[in-house]
C-alpha cells in the first residue's frame, strides 16, 4: 500500500526527531525524505544557495536607476516631464523608496515568475505610485466570459479583481508569454535534493556524536584508573594550550582515531556541488555566492560582465519593454518617450580601465573632456571642456586622400623643374 504525502510527512519527522543517523541515511537514499517535502517560495528560500541567489539578483537589480529619455534630432535627451518618471525614479508609494521597491519587484519575480504592482492614479489621471503585492496573495487568471486577464488580490470579503489596466503585470519565462513561470516550481527536485542535503548535514553533526578518537584497553578499568585517567585528559591533553602535547599511556592501553565514513564524507561533498544546480538556474555566476573554488583573479571580471550581458541585461530589456508598454500613454511614446536602465554604473571597470577607455575616446573625437567629467560624477571645465578633437591623420573610409596628395605634390614639383628649364 502507498503511503500517502501525510504519512511520509510523519515518516520523515519521527526519522528526523527520534532516529539514528544510519535510519536517516537509509531514508534519504530511499527519497522518502524528499518526497515529504512541498518547495514553495518560503521554504526555497531556507536554502542558503536559493537565498544568495535571489538576493543577488534582486540586490542587483535595485542598484540601478531608471531614466527616462525623449527621442531628438541629435540623438535623445534626459527628460522630467511624465509623472511616471517620478513614481519609478524618486517615490514608487508611501511606504517604499526606489531600492526596496525594485527589490522586491525583482524578489517576487525570482520567487513566482511574475510581478503585479497595483496603479495608483490621482483625479487628473496622473500616475502617482505603485505598489508591489506579493506572489502568496495574487493569483492570474482570465476571465471566461471576457477572456481577458484578472488579478485577484486577496482571499475572503476583503480580496479584490484588478484587471489589466489597473497593474503593471511583468512575467519571467513563460509558455504563452503573458503568465509567468516559477524558476523554483520547475527546480523543486534540484532545491529538494539541496535541502536534504543541508539538513542531513545538520543531523550528522548535531547527533551523530562523533568523537575524535576511542581509547583500547586490553582489560577492564577500575574506577579509580578511569577517574585519573579521565581527570589527566582534561587537565594535560584537552585545549587549545595543550595541542600538541604527546599523550603518555599506561597499561597497553591503545588510541584509535576515528574518521568519517566514506558514505557520509560523499553525501557532504554533495551538498557542496548541488550549489552549482542551483547558480545555473538563476543564471548567477558561483562566485558571486561566496563558491570560490573555480574562480581565480583573472576570470572573476570576465565572469561579472557575463553576468551583466547575459542574466540581467535580459531582465532590464523584459521590465523596460513592459513599462514602456503599460505605463507609457500612445501618445507619450509618440513624442519619443521612452525608459531605460542606466547600466553603465554595472559596466565600469576599475579605474585604470576606465581611464583607459576614456583616452581612446578623446583621442578618436567622440568624447569630450566634461563628457568624461560627467561619467565620473565630477563638475566640468566650463566651455573649452566641450571642444572634441579629431586626428590631423584621419581620412574617409574607402578613400585615399594621402597618397593622392603625394601625387599632386610630386606633379607640381615635375612642373616647376619643367618651368625653371624653360
Amino acid at each position: 500500500m502507498k503511503m500517502g504525502f501525510g504519512g511520509r510527512v510523519k515518516a520523515a519527522a519521527k526519522i528526523l526527531m527520534t532516529g539514528s543517523l544510519e535510519d536517516y541515511r537509509a531514508a534519504f537514499i530511499r527519497g522518502d525524505d524528499l518526497d515529504g517535502w512541498t518547495v514553495d517560495a518560503e521554504t526555497a528560500m531556507k536554502y542558503s544557495a536559493v537565498n544568495a541567489c535571489i538576493r543577488v539578483l534582486s540586490e542587483t537589480f535595485a542598484s540601478v536607476p531608471i531614466i527616462l529619455y525623449q527621442k531628438t534630432k541629435d540623438g535623445r535627451d534626459p527628460s522630467t516631464d511624465l509623472a511616471a518618471y517620478d513614481v519609478l525614479h524618486n517615490r514608487p508609494n508611501e511606504e517604499m523608496a526606489p531600492f526596496n521597491f525594485n527589490e522586491t519587484m525583482m524578489t517576487n519575480f525570482c520567487s513566482s515568475g511574475n510581478i503585479v504592482c497595483e496603479r495608483l492614479y490621482n483625479r487628473a489621471g496622473e500616475l502617482v505610485g505603485l505598489y508591489p503585492y506579493s506572489h502568496r496573495v495574487t493569483n492570474i487568471g482570465r476571465n471566461r466570459d471576457t477572456k481577458k486577464l484578472e488579478y485577484k488580490i486577496g482571499a475572503g470579503p476583503d480580496s479584490k479583481t484588478l484587471n489589466r489596466s489597473q497593474v503593471l503585470h511583468v512575467p519571467n519565462l513563460s509558455f504563452d508569454g503573458v503568465i509567468g513561470m516559477s524558476p523554483l516550481t520547475y527546480a523543486a527536485e534540484t532545491i529538494r535534493l539541496g535541502l536534504s542535503y543541508e539538513k542531513y548535514g545538520v543531523k550528522f553533526y548535531n547527533n551523530a556524536a562523533m568523537p575524535s578518537g576511542v581509547f583500547e584497553h586490553p582489560g577492564a578499568l577500575g574506577d579509580e584508573a578511569y577517574k585519573r585517567l579521565k581527570k589527566d585528559l582534561t587537565e594535560n591533553y584537552i585545549g587549545l594550550q595543550n595541542t600538541g602535547t604527546p599523550m603518555i599511556l599506561e597499561e597497553n592501553m591503545k588510541w584509535q582515531q576515528v574518521t568519517i565514513s566514506p558514505v557520509d564524507a560523499q553525501l557532504l561533498e554533495s551538498k557542496y556541488f548541488q550549489i552549482e544546480d542551483i547558480c545555473r538556474i538563476f543564471r548567477v555566476p558561483q562566485h558571486l555566492v561566496n563558491k570560490l573554488d573555480r574562480s581565480t583573479n583573472n576570470n572573476i571580471e570576465h565572469q561579472s560582465l557575463e553576468f551583466v550581458m547575459y542574466t540581467m541585461l535580459p531582465i532590464y530589456k523584459r521590465f523596460e519593454d513592459n513599462i514602456n508598454m503599460q505605463l507609457l500613454s500612445r501618445e507619450d511614446r509618440n513624442k519619443g518617450y521612452y525608459f531605460e536602465y542606466k547600466l553603465d554604473g554595472l559596466l565600469r571597470g576599475d579605474a585604470l580601465s576606465r581611464a583607459q577607455a576614456y583616452a581612446q575616446a578623446r583621442q578618436w573625437g567622440w568624447m569630450s573632456v566634461n563628457d568624461i567629467l560627467r561619467l565620473e560624477n565630477k563638475p566640468g571645465i566650463g566651455p573649452s571642456g566641450d571642444i572634441y578633437l579629431q586626428p590631423s591623420n584621419m581620412v574617409e573610409a574607402g578613400s585615399d586622400q594621402s597618397a593622392a596628395q603625394n601625387n599632386a605634390r610630386l606633379i607640381d614639383d615635375i612642373q616647376r623643374m619643367i618651368s625653371e628649364r624653360r
